[in-house]
C-alpha cells in the first residue's frame, strides 16, 4: 500500500514538471497559435473553453482561436481570453507579450 502510494506520488510530481514545463509564462499575453504549437501543449478545447470564459470576447469559430490573444494567469499555465484579434495576431517572437495586429 506504502508503495503504491509512493509510486503514485511520484508519477504525479513526474507529469506536474512536465505539464508546467509547456506552459505558458505567467503574467504573458499570447496567441493561440502560439499556443497551440510546441514547445506548449495546449489543446484546441483548452482555448475554446479560455474563450468562453471570457464574456467579453463573442463565439469564435475553430480557425479564429489562432488569432485570439490569451493571457496566461498564474504557474500552472492557467489561460483566460484576452481579446479577439479582427485583424490578426502579431507574434513578438523573443518577448513575453504577443499584441492584436491594429
Amino acid at each position: 500500500m506504502l508503495i503504491k502510494l509512493a509510486v503514485t506520488i511520484g508519477l504525479f510530481l513526474a507529469g506536474a514538471q512536465a505539464q508546467q514545463a509547456s506552459n505558458c509564462e505567467y503574467q504573458s499575453l499570447k496567441c493561440g497559435s502560439v499556443l497551440l504549437a510546441a514547445p506548449y501543449t495546449y489543446t484546441e478545447a483548452q482555448l475554446i473553453a479560455a474563450i468562453n470564459d471570457t464574456l467579453s470576447i463573442p463565439a469564435v469559430s475553430t480557425a479564429q482561436v489562432s488569432t485570439t490573444l490569451f493571457h496566461c494567469t498564474d504557474i500552472l499555465g492557467s489561460i483566460t481570453g484576452n481579446a479577439f484579434c479582427f485583424a490578426g495576431c502579431d507574434i513578438k517572437l523573443g518577448t513575453r507579450n504577443d499584441q492584436c495586429i491594429m
